[in-house]
């Protein structure tokens, strides 16, 4: 084999590495955390003043994962006749694992959403309700076994 032949060896070899990575990088999937991401970070400000609220509560927004339900539990004090609230669980690795969910706690504060749906794994759990003419965000990542 002589140095020519080599070469022309080596450059297909070369083509087709190049070639194989360009085709296996357009065949991943590369997903935001929602179809809406950049028109939701601009209202990120009204998320980090709920956040704010939530934070400077003297009794805090608590939740307990039993295997697959969560325990959500609201400060009395939050309950109002204008309470409206939603809790999401969001799957990082996979959007068709999504969920929304109404957040109607009884008149204890306490919710437990219980989801046979969910699949095994690690969710990111937001809390977003707005009670007394102020909004409340709290964000927690939770993993059910």
């Amino acid at each position: 084999m002589n140095w020519g032949t080599r070469i022309t060896i080596l450059y297909l070899a070369f083509v087709a590495l190049i070639l194989t990575l360009v085709f296996t990088c357009f065949g991943q999937k590369s997903e935001l955390e929602s179809k809406d991401y950049f028109a939701k970070e601009i209202q990120f400000q009204k998320q980090i003043d709920a956040t704010e609220n939530a934070n400077a509560l003297t009794t805090p927004i608590e939740h307990m994962v039993k295997g697959k339900s969560v325990d959500i539990k609201i400060p009395l004090a939050l309950l109002s006749a204008d309470f409206k609230g939603q809790v999401e669980f969001i799957r990082p690795s996979d959007e068709t694992l999504d969920k929304n969910i109404a957040l109607m706690p009884n008149q204890s504060g306490e919710q437990r959403i219980t989801e046979n749906s969910f699949a095994k794994g690690v969710y990111k759990m937001k809390i977003s309700f707005t009670s007394n003419g102020k909004s409340y965000f709290k964000e927690n990542v939770v993993k059910f076994e």
